[in-house]
């Protein structure tokens, strides 16, 4: 078990019992709280109180954001979980003396309960980073509701067994025992994460982030329907039970039949839904219980169906709504996510709430006899308003991680900034028939900085691709054919000498040929195609038919698409094609990506992408290249298996060294570069270098980001590639990156001990 593998488990499991410590305490806080402050005075203070409570609350967030912002959140929450536990110590004193005092304070004490929740997943989301998030937090959900079972059964039992008095000072040591556990979350985390933030303002946080805007509006609408539905709930609660020890049996039994099916749902159903139906789906579970929960109970009134309104959107709220809720933070910096959790967590579902009761306290005295009919309605009126907002969220999680992956991103034009490992890995790759499939021999330089210049330089032995050329070209050997010596061939015009040069395998007259006749003419190209299949000749054919390849796209597609071409020839076809910015063009280096030769689906896959690179307004059919993309997965997980189960245990050599590990990484990088066909390539690409990025959160957050944007088929075949740390140490990036930029500049096979050698000198100076 790796190091980080043991850190990130220990933190999990600390995160688990923290979260069901702080669940079974604030469960059973709220059956005590309810049965206490009942118990002392009418249904008719509720609105009163609860209003109270909301604007305190709104007040205490507004005190945690900002120490949120200057403190790490692992610092700030054991002094909330300690403060609390004092406070519960001091009700516990005032209760034996001033219950009527004590009940209104346990019950402003226990709104304050949000907030510390809300610092308790800031803590989680900052230690885990998006794709790791995924996998835990359904257990720290399990664990809190499996905390929430142990306290409502607590709260049930002590009904009758206990004083309100002793339970009230029982929920104290239940705190000091989390403010001593959640130091163990964060303990391990990096240290980048413990630094403070720089000062922005929140508003403009705001104002520069929709996606935050929206979270804020959906909870809003959440506090305000569960305001509204636990008025309904506890005022006809009010009307059927009178004693104290009734209504604490209730809202334990209340609150624990919640937690049970919290439970459930978490375990059977949570995870599966986040997974395959996404984020923003498993949020809109919660406006959409409340629509249709809110229907039954206005067609239905009574406790039974006000039972099921308030306790069924609890549970989806607590299970898969805090399922994905939770997750939609995790892409956010520090800086962002900080200042604002706990406001939107707290600070607008309080705005909410006291809205909702506000809203209740007046239809109460206008109407008493029809008020909870009428709430009722306006409860699923609005929770139809937070379903629309849910809309959003998905395509502003993306965007989140997009904008994670960027600003953590390597620059691309910074060389320094590929690690040591992923050089490592870099010099295990063949690259003979990558380099061969992606060949450019005339693509015009890409402007690149000093730096990449000089890296480049090392890369082609200190010579330009120019120089190069000019050394390999035959002229010094046999002087240009001229015009006038074509006039001097009797009867065989200048066209006919030509084909006579193109045909005569004799190099100099080649190049001679081809330089007279620039353009070629209509009736050259034929004869110029077949020089594709001799590299020396390449050199001089591929850049002639690139500038006459926009008038013959279909001479040169039939040419490609012709099985009896040789496949040297088709290969340098499309790049000529490539270079040809139009619908026809890629279309027909779509239909290459069905032939069988990989060189020339490689090719092809490249030309596609320069294509798109020059003509963004090109849609290439989609479902085509998709389906590519999943015969060439399928055939890598099937090598890669091979070479991992089987043939691995008859070699010392690694799997990624092996000749089918060389294989499958050439087939990402095909597979990769497809996907940039037909993606948002920009995101994409970050997400491929963030695979080999040494940092956990920025690794994990483009797996998560491929995890989002990848069709669900194809991810099932891809993730037991992309999650091989042996493949995506370095290999796709180099492979689908790296490769593909320099090769972009040099026709030599790059030397990578230069690479290595200038990074090092980088290093190493001042």
């Amino acid at each position: 078990m790796s190091a980080s593998t043991s850190t990130t488990r220990s933190a999990t499991w600390a995160a688990v019992l923290v979260a069901a410590f702080m669940i079974a305490q604030q469960l059973a806080g709220k059956a005590l709280r309810d049965a206490f402050f009942l118990s002392h005075f009418g249904a008719s203070a509720l609105p009163a109180v609860m209003s109270a409570a909301a604007l305190l609350s709104v007040a205490a967030v507004f005190g945690s954001a900002r120490l949120f912002k200057r403190i790490a959140p692992s610092r700030v929450l054991p002094i909330f979980f300690g403060g609390s536990a004092a406070l519960f110590v001091g009700e516990w004193a005032l209760s034996l003396f001033m219950p009527k005092v004590a009940a209104v304070s346990v019950y402003l004490h226990t709104s304050f309960g949000a907030v510390v929740v809300s610092g308790f997943w800031l803590v989680v989301n900052e230690r885990f980073d998006p794709h790791t998030a995924k996998r835990v937090i359904g257990r720290i959900a399990g664990g809190a509701t499996l905390g929430g079972v142990a306290g409502g059964l607590a709260a049930w039992s002590g009904a009758t067994l206990l004083s309100i008095p002793t339970m009230i000072l029982i929920l104290g040591v239940v705190n000091a025992i989390c403010a001593l556990t959640v130091p163990a979350i964060s303990s391990v985390g990096s240290a980048r994460r413990e630094e403070a933030p720089p000062e922005n303002s929140t508003l403009t946080i705001f104002e520069e982030t929709p996606y935050l805007r929206h979270l804020a509006l959906l909870v809003g609408f959440g506090g305000f329907t569960g305001a509204i539905s636990d008025y309904v709930l506890k005022s006809r609660a009010a009307l059927h039970f009178d004693s104290e020890p009734e209504l604490v049996s209730f809202f334990a039994l209340l609150y624990l039949g919640i937690a049970l099916a919290t439970f459930a749902l978490q375990s059977l159903l949570a995870q599966r839904v986040v997974r395959f139906l996404g984020l923003a789906f498993t949020v809109a579970t919660l406006p959409g219980a409340g629509v249709g929960l809110g229907l039954l109970a206005f067609l239905f009134p009574g406790l039974f169906t006000f039972v099921a309104f308030r306790g069924g959107t609890a549970v989806v709220e607590s299970s898969l709504y805090r399922s994905g809720y939770e997750l939609l933070y995790t892409p956010l910096p520090p800086e962002k996510k900080r200042p604002t959790k706990a406001l939107i967590d707290v600070g607008a579902d309080k705005l909410g709430a006291t809205a909702g009761a506000g809203f209740a306290f007046f239809i109460v005295g206008i109407f008493p006899l029809a008020a909870s009919v009428f709430l009722v309605g306006i409860a699923v009126v609005v929770s139809a308003a937070a379903l629309l907002v849910t809309r959003s969220l998905h395509r502003g999680y993306m965007a989140s991680l997009a904008d994670s992956l960027r600003t953590g991103a390597i620059d691309p034009a910074d060389v320094e900034a590929i690690d040591a490992a992923t050089l490592q890995t870099i010099v295990a790759i063949d690259r003979a028939k990558v380099l061969e499939g992606l060949e450019v021999s005339a693509r015009p330089a890409v402007r690149v900085g000093p730096e990449r210049k000089e890296v480049l330089s090392q890369l082609r032995g200190g010579a330009s691709v120019g120089d190069a050329r000019r050394r390999a070209s035959p002229d010094r050997v046999h002087p240009p054919l001229r015009h006038s010596s074509v006039r001097g061939v009797g009867d065989v015009d200048a066209i006919g000498t030509a084909i006579l040069g193109l045909r005569s395998e004799d190099q100099g007259r080649i190049a001679a040929a081809l330089r007279v006749h620039n353009p070629l003419p209509d009736a050259l190209v034929s004869h110029v195609i077949p020089l594709l299949s001799d590299d020396a000749a390449a050199v001089h054919a591929v850049p002639a038919l690139q500038r006459v390849a926009p008038t013959h796209v279909g001479q040169l597609l039939d040419a490609l698409l012709r099985p009896r071409t040789p496949l040297a020839v088709r290969r340098r076809l499309c790049d000529v094609l490539g270079a040809v910015a139009t619908e026809r063009s890629a279309g027909g280096l779509a239909q290459v990506l069905q032939d069988e030769a990989f060189e020339l689906r490689f090719r092809a896959a490249s030309g596609l992408l320069r294509i798109l690179q020059r003509n963004d307004s090109i849609r290439l059919p989609r479902e085509s290249v998709l389906q590519a993309v999943r015969v060439e997965a399928s055939s890598c997980a099937r090598r890669w298996k091979y070479q991992t189960t089987v043939d691995g245990t008859l070699t010392q050599t690694p799997p990624v060294e092996s000749v089918e590990g060389k294989r499958v990484l050439q087939g990402l990088a095909y597979i990769f570069t497809l996907l940039l066909a037909v993606f948002d390539r920009e995101p994409l690409r970050l997400a491929i270098r963030a695979l080999a990025h040494d940092d956990r959160t920025q690794r994990g957050t483009g797996l998560e980001f491929l995890e989002q944007m990848l069709p669900g088929d194809l991810r099932e075949i891809l993730w037991p590639l992309l999650t091989d740390r042996r493949l995506a140490l370095g290999s796709l990036w180099s492979e689908a990156d790296i490769l593909a930029d320099l090769v972009q500049d040099a026709s030599q096979e790059p030397d990578l001990s230069a690479v290595r050698r200038w990074v090092q000198e980088r290093r190493s100076g001042p």
